[in-house]
């Protein structure tokens, strides 16, 4: 008998048991500049990914310029004190790779993935970049019209307004409460000096951290930093420990359940999201919460997609997150539905959540939720910069540097008790911020009841 006539297909087949990873071993150590150096050695792979993490993340965006400081960090490297944007680009290619900006809620970023043999080279077009931006008139120009145009689409897009009347709700006056992006007002008037100005303030906020991972050879990669990056570091040697002290954003915690609609008259659904201010990154709560959220929406057959997707019909997928960051970033589920089951589904929604904080998960429910956690973690580090970017959240966190090795043993190590008591202590059904943006007369009707009202125009 074959293995094809052998096989039952009728039954599901019987996962194995989980099997144990470990996280690579890195070092870490200080430069000259106070910038710190985290390598990992990954033989083989004919590849270096190169990135240094900078002071000047969307965190310090002030209200009058919402914006800033991603509009400063994607014209790192559309020209340089020596080269124009073309002239830059073209070095990158003739090496085989680009030089990459971003720009998060904690800091901004220069990144390269490169031929080992050619990391030298890299690594001075990422110390270029992020050292000796031009800010060009003309490219301040066209990053202008490109945000702008942007920002428009967002006006069209419902979830982008989700998100947007969402923040505003959650987070008031704080930096949090403010598209990355910035609004149509604050793009039009941000100035070439504001952007060179909040460069000049970002380096002197802070130290930098510089990781490689890859195939680095035997102290190549360090020559090259001493070489390339480390000059343009040590001007802003030795400011980090004075500057960083007030940048965690204090939420907007409402006292009472609020719904806010968002009036898109002719909308054909709604989209939803529903939560209020979570914890910090660094908050002791945080592996335990993240095993509560897989139950509650963080995975297919999370409670939330079983109840509003399987049993009800009311949406095609709805999902719940906590956001860590540096300040408590928020707590929020997603769904788009018909608009007319919002009510019946913004009802189940807080059912579930009431439900996390009135009774422990069962012991399947558990176990699905742990094993699903530790199974797909190693799927993360599969590649040099899966590996890159874990490096990135020890340094921006300033997490411990054993955190992926217990990560996996503080997930399974959570009990039934240990989530009931983080959701008692962490989700506030009766302080819940909803947000509907969708047709304000369909659904004021069906809302009512469930909090103090309000409604926004679109837009």
């Amino acid at each position: 008998m074959n293995g094809q006539a052998a096989l039952d297909r009728g039954r599901a087949p019987v996962p194995g048991p989980s099997r144990s990873s470990s996280f690579p071993n890195f070092e870490v150590e200080e430069l000259e500049s106070g910038a710190r150096l985290w390598t990992l050695d990954v033989q083989g792979c004919g590849l270096v990914t190169a990135v240094l993490l900078m002071p000047g993340g969307s965190e310090l965006d002030i209200p009058e310029r919402a914006g800033l400081a991603s509009f400063t960090a994607g014209l790192r490297g559309a020209g340089t004190r020596d080269r124009d944007a073309l002239e830059f680009a073209a070095a990158a290619e003739d090496l085989g790779t680009a030089i990459s900006t971003s720009c998060g809620w904690e800091n901004a970023a220069v990144a390269t993935t490169i031929g080992a043999e050619d990391v030298a080279a890299g690594l001075e077009l990422v110390a270029e970049a992020a050292g000796e931006p031009a800010f060009l008139d003309e490219e301040v120009e066209r990053r202008r019209r490109r945000r702008l145009a942007e920002i428009e689409r967002r006006r069209s897009d419902p979830s982008a307004q989700a998100r947007a009347a969402f923040a505003r709700a959650i987070y008031g006056d704080t930096p949090y409460a403010y598209p990355a992006i910035g609004d149509r007002r604050t793009t039009q008037e941000i100035t070439r000096e504001d952007i060179a100005g909040f460069h000049a303030r970002a380096l002197a906020a802070g130290s930098c951290h510089l990781i490689a991972v890859g195939e680095l050879g035997h102290g190549r990669v360090r020559r090259a930093i001493e070489e390339t990056v480390e000059p343009q570091l040590l001007p802003h040697a030795r400011r980090f420990e004075a500057a960083a002290r007030n940048l965690e954003p204090a939420p907007s915690s409402p006292p009472a359940r609020r719904v806010v609609v968002v009036d898109r008259p002719g909308a054909a659904q709604t989209e939803l999201r529903i939560g209020h201010s979570g914890v910090p990154k660094r908050h002791p709560d945080r592996v335990r919460l993240q095993v509560a959220n897989s139950i509650l929406g963080g995975k297919f057959m999370s409670r939330l997609n079983l109840t509003l997707r399987e049993k009800h019909g009311y949406t095609y997928g709805v999902s719940s997150a906590f956001d860590f960051r540096r300040g408590p970033g928020p707590f929020v589920i997603s769904t788009a539905v018909a608009n007319d089951v919002t009510g019946a589904a913004c009802r189940k929604t807080i059912e579930e959540v009431e439900r996390m904080c009135d009774e422990p998960p069962g012991a399947t429910e558990l176990d699905d939720a742990r094993n699903y956690m530790v199974g797909v973690f190693p799927y993360t580090l599969q590649t040099i910069q899966g590996l890159s970017s874990r490096l990135q959240t020890l340094a921006v966190f300033d997490l411990d540097h054993d955190e992926y090795d217990r990560w996996p043993e503080q997930v399974r190590a959570t009990s039934d008790q240990d989530v009931l008591e983080v959701c008692l202590r962490h989700l506030s059904p009766e302080g819940l911020t909803i947000i509907a943006v969708g047709p304000a007369d369909e659904l004021l009707p069906q809302l009512e009841g469930l909090g103090t009202t309000e409604v926004q125009a679109a837009g």
